[in-house]
């Protein structure tokens, strides 16, 4: 137990640390391949003058870069990484001549890895529920590492090109940044094309969360279709032109930079949903628990990460606003508490005016009578879990099992 308590605690630290990594090697990517942009300046400026028309071409062929790559980390990868692989001239090439996403020792991996996540999505509506959580668990935590891989091979390599592209001999539309030195070109393209991986992997990686948090397969194959369909989209407008790619791509970004708050509360609540299916967590119930706020109108926005403990209205929450700001406190009105059970989480709900207070992630579900009896709620399945009893029931019926004897 110790040791799982250990590992459990190694996980969600390297979680906590994921953004500050990802920004650790992005930050390095920019210090060792910032010179390099200056060269590619020279050659951009030495290039024939019919080719300053491409200059734009190749900007905004990096934003559609990042917008998709941003979308669906590991398909972009692998796909850039075979296509520039056949490029460079396959396997007769030297790896030391090819990128290093169209490097075979990288690119195989990463391609075989990619197989059993499609396979797994093909598979999923034929896999019973228990272990179709436990792998969207899985893919959950794969989603997270393929952002951050794709985006320190890639990144760096788009990011430099773009510069090049925005050197002394661009056109007009982008000849602003000819006036600054090589690599702050480079930084400043870095950093807004950092914002944009950033914003919209956040706000496309909500499909990911919200897979473990449904329990119905049909839902997830939609929001698989809806993620695809989106990055289907944004391929065909870059390969009729990467102008055209662009101009697809605002949009998304646009939207993202306004949902990103949202997307990150969601996001939380899932991984606490997966790293208590993954590891197989389980709370006190006399301690504060962990809890998130289950609607509006509180004075938090909705799915807010904080601690829940009863209270003589109801329940008291407490918060960090930004996970850095003094804690902030809440008190809850709650005139008929009921926990509600579901499928994977519980809800305490106030019957008395028909709204949700606070939701506890999977790991409270082993104590979910002492939670009850703690905010003093009454308990009551939720309708899954109600329709799965009474299949229970029925199924039982129909093979003869005997029915519990009356009290």
């Amino acid at each position: 137990m110790a040791t799982t308590r250990s590992f459990q605690t190694i996980v969600s630290s390297l979680h906590r640390a994921a953004p500050l990594a990802l920004l650790a090697i992005l930050l390095g990517a920019l210090l060792f391949v910032a010179p390099e942009a200056g060269a590619a300046q020279t050659a951009v400026a030495a290039a024939a003058p019919a080719a300053r028309e491409s200059d734009a071409a190749v900007i905004s062929a990096g934003v559609a870069k990042t917008t998709g790559l941003a979308i669906s980390p590991l398909f972009v990868l692998v796909g850039l990484g075979w296509y520039d692989f056949l490029k460079g001239g396959g396997f007769d090439a030297s790896p030391a001549s090819l990128p290093i996403h169209a490097n075979p020792w990288i690119l195989i991996p990463l391609s075989v890895i990619l197989a059993c996540v499609l396979a797994k999505k093909f598979a999923s509506p034929a896999i019973p529920l228990p272990l179709r959580k436990l792998l969207d668990a899985a893919e959950y935590f794969e989603a997270k590492l393929s952002a951050l891989v794709a985006a320190g091979l890639l990144l760096p390599t788009i990011v430099a090109a773009m510069s090049a592209a925005a050197g002394s001999d661009a056109p007009a539309a982008v000849q602003t940044a000819s006036l600054l030195p090589a690599w702050l070109t480079y930084a400043l393209i870095f950093v807004a094309m950092l914002v944009v991986f950033l914003s919209v992997w956040i706000s496309f990686h909500v499909i990911d969360a919200l897979i473990v948090l449904s329990p119905f397969a049909i839902v997830d194959a939609a929001l698989v279709a809806v993620r695809g369909s989106v990055l289907g989209v944004l391929a065909v407008g870059f390969l009729i032109s990467p102008v055209l790619g662009a101009i697809l791509a605002v949009p998304l970004i646009v939207a993202s930079l306004l949902f990103a708050g949202w997307c990150i509360r969601l996001d939380l609540f899932a991984l606490a949903t997966a790293t208590d299916i993954l590891f197989r967590r389980r709370g006190d119930a006399h301690r504060p628990a962990r809890a998130f706020l289950a609607a509006r109108g509180f004075g938090a926005p909705i799915r807010t990460m904080g601690h829940a403990v009863p209270s003589a209205r109801g329940v008291r929450f407490s918060y960090h606003p930004w996970f850095i700001l003094p804690k902030r406190t809440l008190e809850l009105d709650a005139t008929r508490p009921v926990l509600v059970r579901g499928t994977l989480w519980n809800t305490l709900r106030d019957d008395g005016r028909g709204r949700g207070l606070v939701s506890f992630p999977p790991r409270y579900n082993a104590v979910a009578s002492q939670l009850a009896t703690s905010f003093g709620a009454i308990e009551r399945d939720g309708f899954l879990r109600r329709g799965w009893r009474e299949i229970k029931t029925f199924v039982g019926s129909i093979f003869g099992r005997p029915a519990a004897a009356a009290a």
